[in-house]
């Protein structure tokens, strides 16, 4: 009997492995947004190459993520099955802890398995390639439910892995890391106020210092400058937080209409916590799981609902649905003599939300703007680089021709490769240090000045931002720029004197600025 248990664990194990990377990786392979899909392509490569972020570039997220998919350019070289790869163990990750995390509050093997791959599918290939948000999710996720095991298998020792988790998440992006190290805390409040115990406290004290020295180390070792970490880090992060806070016009109709399938499973499990207060003292100390589950999954749930109302990104939480879906057949087992026939329902509705969700972000690539356009038009990137073979290259600006695109592409990478000056490159295209082989000392990692990623002028680290740029030209040395960004949003328009610098468009997209004659910058 115990050798079918374990052949049977071991094939669930399998199983998930199998579904949650395989999806991740071919539908990560589908589509590009060229500044989401490779925003940690060549900043991973120039990690290699002995640069450091907050120092040689602009980074506001994601530190975490280039250390991360370095190693994986490092073990396997640097391409693009590598780096899917990276991201692709990343969904493997968080669904084999939900599928512990279901196995811990004993579901039967069917729900879990059932559940699991829902997850799995809605988790991470809604984007595919590595991106701040989902890790800074996956990341404060896997804490939370780690420590929800815990509360049931008493295994102490796991506590340790909660406050690295959360430090990773954080440095993967500061939300909704810290919208869910809050929820965390009122969760911990919880649990003092259920079971009146605090010898946690100890575990997350060695393991916060463990974490803190990491933190110093790697900043001092990287010597980066702590003022520039604040600035890049924190106190820009939130003042473009505050100015959304300021400026949210909340559409309750269109909020309701976005989560509406998220909110479904949340009502009845808010209306289940409520019922067991109201029944009194008895009832809550012999449901104390329940009540530490249905808080934990309120507090998880609408922490990521506004996390999206904030940054106003595409949805990529329906992950969510049957995270809470699970436990609501826990809800009405005990109390609904018509469980057999609700667990159907339940089973029907998670389905369906899933194969929905599915055909919006992974089979139609909605968050990279491919919703309506034809991707069998998708073009190998192997015609631009061997290092690319794997990704189906489309655009929503090149949807029709894909192929213009990449010849376009080609001929940025011919001009570049001919100039032996000391260049900077500052493009959508994030990827040609990687091709290259070659540090192109691209200054900031999402090169725009149309969204949060770098202060706008009227943005109050504007100047420090620009300053930050001109630090790197100057150390580096920089005689010519190249730039595919529009002259509206290129900073060099900003930083250099017309009378100095020369600029040049050379092809449909590509404008080289010969900045040899500008003695100093404004």
């Amino acid at each position: 009997m115990t050798k079918k248990i374990s052949l049977d664990n071991l094939l669930d194990y399998l199983f998930i492995i199998f579904i949650s990377f395989t999806i991740n990786y071919i539908y990560g392979s589908i589509g590009v947004l060229a500044q989401d899909t490779f925003a940690y392509f060549d900043t991973a490569f120039r990690i290699l190459q002995g640069s450091t972020p907050f120092k040689d570039y602009w980074t506001i997220s994601g530190p975490f993520i280039d250390f991360y998919q370095a190693f994986f350019f490092f073990i396997f070289g640097v391409s693009w099955k590598s780096y899917i790869i990276g991201s692709s163990l990343i969904n493997v990750f968080i669904t084999i802890i939900i599928f512990n995390f279901f196995k811990t509050y004993n579901f039967s093997r069917g729900l879990n398995l059932f559940y699991s791959i829902c997850f799995s599918i809605l988790a991470n290939p809604s984007m595919g390639s590595p991106f701040p948000d989902h890790f800074s999710t996956f990341f404060s996720l896997a804490a939370i439910t780690l420590f929800l095991i815990f509360v049931k298998n008493k295994k102490a020792n796991i506590l340790y892995f909660i406050p690295l988790l959360f430090f990773i998440s954080f440095f993967s992006k500061q939300t909704p890391a810290s919208y869910l190290f809050v929820s965390f805390l009122i969760i911990l409040l919880t649990y003092f106020f259920l079971y009146k115990k605090l010898f946690f406290i100890k575990y997350f004290l060695i393991s916060s210092f463990v974490c803190l020295l990491i933190f110093v180390l790697i900043i001092s070792a990287q010597k980066i400058n702590f003022q520039t970490f604040l600035d890049q880090y924190v106190f820009y992060p939130k003042s473009i937080g505050s100015e959304r806070l300021d400026n949210l016009n909340f559409d309750i109709k269109s909020h309701l209409a976005s989560f509406k399938f998220i909110y479904i499973p949340l009502i009845f499990i808010l209306l289940s916590l409520l019922l067991i207060f109201w029944k009194g003292k008895i009832e809550i100390e012999k449901n104390k799981e329940e009540i530490l589950i249905y808080i934990s999954l309120l507090l998880i749930s609408f922490s990521l609902i506004f996390h999206q109302v904030l940054t106003m990104n595409f949805i990529f939480i329906f992950f969510s649905i049957p995270l809470l879906i699970i436990f609501l057949h826990k809800v009405f087992k005990k109390k609904n003599k018509f469980s057999n026939f609700i667990s159907i329902l339940l089973i029907l509705f998670t389905a369906f939300t899933t194969i929905k969700y599915h055909y919006r972000f992974n089979e139609d690539r909605k968050m990279l703007n491919l919703e309506k356009v034809k991707l069998e038009a998708a073009v190998d990137s192997l015609k631009i680089d061997e290092k690319l073979k794997g990704l189906k290259w489309i655009s929503i600006k090149y949807q029709k021709n894909p192929m213009n695109e990449i010849k376009i592409i080609n001929e940025i990478i011919d001009i570049v490769k001919k100039d032996k000056n000391r260049l900077m490159f500052y493009s959508d295209y994030i990827f040609l240090s990687a091709l290259l082989n070659k540090d192109l000392n691209t200054p900031t990692r999402w090169p725009s000045l149309n969204d949060a990623s770098n202060p706008s002028k009227k943005n109050e680290f504007h100047e420090v931002y620009l300053n930050f740029i001109k630090k790197i030209i100057k150390q580096k040395k920089i005689e010519v720029i190249y730039s595919t960004i529009g002259k509206e949003n290129d900073i060099f328009y900003l930083i250099f004197n017309e009378k100095c610098k020369k600029s040049k468009e050379i092809s449909e997209v590509l404008i080289k600025h010969d900045i040899r004659s500008c003695i100093k910058v404004k």
